[in-house]
This record gives C-alpha cells, sequence and structure tokens, in this order.
C-alpha cells in the first residue's frame, strides 16, 4: 500500500490542503461542492499503484482557507494549477467531478500544457446551454448548499441528489461511509455559498472547443442533479471527446461505481500522455 503525504500550500492568500500518493505520471483529482479531498477515497488506492495521485481540498472546503466570497471557477482552477507548480508538477492527468468538472474545463481552457488528458465526471458546461435538475429539485439543492444547516443534517440532505436509489437501497454500509466522509471535514455554510456562487456563474460553452487535451466524459444515467443530456453536450463541444455512461448511477457515480470508473481512467490514462514527472 502507497503511503499518502499530506501538507499545506499556500497558493497566493489562500492555503490549501492537498494529499499526494504514489509515484508516477501526475494525476489531479478535482472535487465537486463542497466536498473534502476524502471523497476520492475509492479512487485513490487503484490509481495510485500505477500514479501519483494528487487531491485537494478547493477553497472554501475542508481543511483549506475559506476566504470571502463569491468565488469564480476560474480563480479556483488557476489555484490548482499554481498547486500543481507548488509541487514541481509539470503536467498531470485532469480529473474533476461535478463543480470539479467545471475547474477542470478550465484548467483544460486557460492552461492547456497542464492536462496531459481531461477527464470530466458528472458535470456541466453551465450557462443557458447546460441541462439542469428539475425546478422542485433545483431549488432544494440551493437550499441545501446555502441555508445554514448541521453537517450531519447538510450531508444525508444531499443523498437523494447524489446517490441512485438503487444504490441507497442496496448498500447501506457504504451510503454511512458517504455520509461519514462527507461530515468528517464540514465545509462551512460561508465556503458552500461561496462555491455555489462560483457554479452558477459558470459557462464554458463557447470556449469548449478550444480544449485539446484528450477528453473523457463519464456520466451515470441516473444523475438526478447533473442530468445525462449534459454528456452529450460536452461530448458534441468538446473535440474528439469520448463519452462514457456507466448505467444505474447516480451524481457521485465515482463513489457509487467506483471499480468501473476506475478501470475506465486507467484504461484511459494508459492511452495518453505518458509522459515523465519532473525530478524534484
Amino acid at each position: 500500500m502507497n503511503t499518502t503525504h499530506t501538507g499545506t500550500a499556500k497558493i497566493g492568500d489562500v492555503n490549501l490542503h492537498y494529499e499526494t500518493t504514489g509515484s508516477g505520471v501526475p494525476v489531479l483529482l478535482i472535487g465537486g461542492l463542497g466536498s473534502s479531498a476524502d471523497l476520492w477515497h475509492r479512487q485513490i488506492p487503484a490509481l495510485s499503484t500505477e500514479y501519483q495521485v494528487i487531491c485537494f481540498d478547493n477553497r472554501g472546503a475542508g481543511r483549506s482557507d475559506v476566504p470571502p466570497g463569491p468565488y469564480t471557477i476560474k480563480e479556483m482552477a488557476s489555484e490548482a494549477v499554481q498547486l500543481l507548480d507548488a509541487l514541481n508538477i509539470t503536467a498531470a492527468h485532469i480529473v474533476g467531478s461535478s463543480m470539479g468538472g467545471m475547474i477542470a474545463q478550465e484548467v483544460a481552457i486557460q492552461y492547456p500544457d497542464k492536462a496531459l488528458s481531461l477527464v470530466l465526471i458528472a458535470t456541466q458546461c453551465g450557462g443557458t446551454h447546460a441541462f439542469g435538475a428539475a425546478a422542485e429539485d433545483a431549488e432544494a439543492l440551493e437550499r441545501l448548499a446555502t441555508d445554514e444547516r448541521d453537517p450531519e443534517e447538510r450531508a444525508r440532505g444531499w443523498i437523494p441528489y447524489t446517490l441512485s436509489r438503487r444504490f441507497v437501497e442496496s448498500q447501506p454500509d457504504l451510503v454511512d461511509e458517504y455520509i461519514r466522509i462527507n461530515t468528517e471535514h464540514p465545509p462551512t455554510t460561508a465556503g458552500l455559498q461561496a462555491q455555489w456562487s462560483a457554479l452558477m456563474g459558470y459557462d464554458s460553452w463557447e470556449r469548449l472547443a478550444y480544449i485539446t487535451a484528450p477528453t473523457l466524459i463519464l456520466q451515470g444515467d441516473d444523475d438526478v442533479l447533473v442530468p445525462l443530456e449534459n454528456a452529450d453536450v460536452l461530448g458534441v463541444r468538446i473535440p474528439d471527446a469520448r463519452v462514457a455512461i456507466i448505467p444505474g448511477a447516480g451524481h457521485s457515480v465515482a463513489f457509487e461505481a467506483a471499480d468501473a470508473v476506475n478501470k475506465l481512467l486507467l484504461d484511459f490514462f494508459s492511452e495518453n500522455g505518458e509522459a515523465e514527472p519532473e525530478e524534484e
């Protein structure tokens, strides 16, 4: 088993918590709204057998600083790239889930040399070309993200939107684990509100054609938060992108369908950008 090294990187005025596991070509994992790096724990053991895996808490979440909001996706993408620089990493496979997928898009658009490949999981382009949740779900989601709540109440409240009903009914132990992870380093309400502003203000549709990195789009077909049509939009707009649909999986597809997602990631990485990491 690989050892995980944790640290804090000073990026501008913000301290970002990060973790690295394994060695080899780097893989950067970027989490979604309010999530900590811990939510990637079903990917890290599989990926770190062959790669150096870097995950971190975005500004406003987990163990990273919570500067005053609102935030933008562009500034969070800049911080992700500066984290790679701080770790002496020239380029990496960039993987983002949900809001992290927006950050990953922005990394690939603004900093193309940093992306050996791009994997977008359960995400969208934002703006008027994105497909949103049903109106009643969207209202409930905004309340969950922006109202003051107890961390466990908030974590349990997300379940109907982030995990499929089939998974909730068949995997109670993993659901409990999901709740535990989301309450161990919970986001503050201020951090969530600031990140929510970034998510709602993002629109990459016009610029998706600028992405030059080999791109894989992963989507569960039972995602009520980011509907399946978003994968089609990204797949059409990003040159030569590949789309893979995970049957029966909800929004947190990397957690729900970890084995399937990990195999898709490893296969995709092996095809693309096997550049050697920089020597420290």
